[in-house]
């Protein structure tokens, strides 16, 4: 480290006392050129000097050529002076204070002053003072070494503030990689992502807490590959570890869905994405990647499957209908055009029970407006093939959408396969409110009468499932229908 040279305050012309000039001629005769240890002294490349604490001032009585090379002070400018001369406007006030400390308590110190050269110079001195006693204790010399370690400092200086400058680039670093973390959770959060690593080949997984909530299990538990495993749902287990396998063998990106059952019993649908990583020597490390519960997109998927094939099977049973009202008013017209008012009347009769289908949905209705105008399109002319019989009850707009399904899917088998496909059937509808237990009770029952002889299907058709289905989902109690040979019957017994 360079400094530029700071005046000092010039040395004066000095002359010792004579006591002082005693004691530097009487150390000068005391030395011995063939003294190892003196000569030694003296040919040190490292400064040294004496002085004498028995004078005031402690004045300095020697100093070796090292000394006068490292500070560019001549002996003959120094010599009977204190060794502050070197001091000035650099220099630490604690350190000096140390220094004199020491030696007021004759003991060693060693410490880095900074001292200045003959020309001003600054250099930092690392001096080593050392009392020196006569063999009956008393004080009688200061011995003190010099060295610059001017270099030293700088480079530890430079290490200091490289260290410095690390750390705070570091703690930056920190703070980046800290504020990285909270965006990266927010948006696993906000995503419901969860995040996983499967060690290999021992299998370890680990979880974060965002996977463990998917697949349902405590946060402040484990969750091992074998507790995986077992949440899957045995039907989608065997996919699932051929694709893992895959995955470790052949390096195939993991993407896969698959149901889990949660220990609350709860099934949910899961998508799960990873790569695998591997070592240096290209052999498989780990597999990594995310975890998202899909359920709701999954149980969407199904809802539509299934409103498309009721839709269907609605689409299909609305033309049967229209085409059983065009066969039975062509059987009963007396000419065309009074059966093409009777197709027209009852085609439109058949819409607006569709509208009241919509319309209960949103409000209600009550159970014989819903029998009337469900069964509308499947009326004769008289009216006299249906006989409906009930107090008033106002149902819910779920049951109601849902016996109006019920009614229209039953009227439709019936003009098909039952009562309503001869002439001479007739259907018995009927129901009541009873209050048992406290509880307010509907029972219901359409009975079909003098139709052709039934016997129980041979499989269950997707029509009875949906009646059975649609009606057990929004009431509670039970819905079902029975085909003795006389004629089916679609029985209700629920809490209103």
């Amino acid at each position: 480290m360079d400094r530029q040279p700071l005046p000092l305050a010039p040395i004066q012309p000095y002359q010792p006392t004579p006591a002082v000039q005693a004691a530097i001629d009487a150390y000068a005769r005391g030395l011995d050129a063939c003294d190892p240890m003196q000569v030694g002294f003296a040919m040190t490349p490292v400064a040294m000097v004496v002085s004498d604490p028995t004078l005031p001032d402690c004045p300095l009585i020697y100093v070796n050529p090292a000394f006068e090379r490292l500070t560019g002070f001549p002996a003959e400018e120094i010599l009977g002076r204190n060794c502050r001369f070197m001091q000035g406007p650099l220099t630490d006030a604690d350190d000096i204070v140390r220094l004199r400390e020491a030696i007021a308590q004759r003991v060693p110190i060693e410490l880095d002053l900074l001292n200045h050269r003959r020309d001003g110079t600054p250099f930092w001195n690392r001096l080593m003072v050392a009392p020196v006693f006569c063999d009956d204790g008393s004080l009688r010399y200061y011995v003190a070494t010099q060295i610059d370690v001017t270099v030293e400092r700088h480079r530890v200086l430079m290490l200091e503030q490289d260290r410095e400058a690390l750390a705070a680039e570091v703690a930056q670093r920190d703070a980046d990689l800290a504020a990285h973390n909270a965006r990266l959770r927010l948006a696993l959060k906000a995503g419901g992502l969860g995040t996983w690593t499967l060690d290999l080949p021992e299998m370890v997984l680990t979880a974060s807490s965002g996977c463990k909530r998917i697949f349902g299990r405590p946060l402040g538990e484990p969750f091992t590959y074998e507790q995986l495993l077992a949440a899957i749902h045995p039907d989608d287990l065997p996919m699932m570890r051929a694709a893992v396998e895959r995955t470790i063998t052949h390096g195939e990106p993991y993407h896969i869905e698959y149901r889990i059952l949660t220990a609350a019993g709860d099934q949910r649908w899961v998508s799960i994405q990873g790569d695998l990583q591997h070592r240096a020597d290209g052999t498989p490390l780990a597999m990594t990647g995310f975890s998202t519960d899909i359920s709701t997109r999954k149980f969407a998927e199904e809802h539509r499957a299934v409103l498309a094939r009721e839709l269907t099977h609605r689409v299909k049973n609305t033309l049967a209908t229209v085409n059983a009202v065009v066969s039975q008013t062509l059987r009963d017209a007396v000419s065309l055009e009074d059966a093409a008012a009777a197709v027209t009347g009852r085609i439109a009769s058949l819409g607006a029970a569709q509208e009241l289908l919509i319309q209960d949905e949103v409000e209600g209705a009550s159970i014989g407006d819903i029998v009337d105008r469900a069964l509308l399109p499947f009326k004769d002319r008289d009216g006299a093939r249906f006989a409906a019989h009930g107090p008033s009850v106002r149902l819910t707009p779920e049951i109601t959408l849902a016996l109006a399904m019920a009614l229209h899917e039953l009227a439709t088998n019936a003009i098909k396969y039952g009562a309503l496909s001869v002439p001479e059937g007739r259907v018995a509808i009927e129901w009541s409110i009873r209050h048992e237990d406290g509880e307010r009770r509907l029972f219901f029952c359409w009975a079909e009468h003098d139709g052709p002889p039934v016997t129980p299907p041979s499989r269950t058709g997707f029509g009875t499932r949906m009646i059975e289905r649609v009606l057990r989902r929004h009431v509670r109690g039970g819905a079902a229908i029975h085909y003795p040979p006389t004629g089916v019957r679609f029985e209700i017994e629920a809490a209103v």
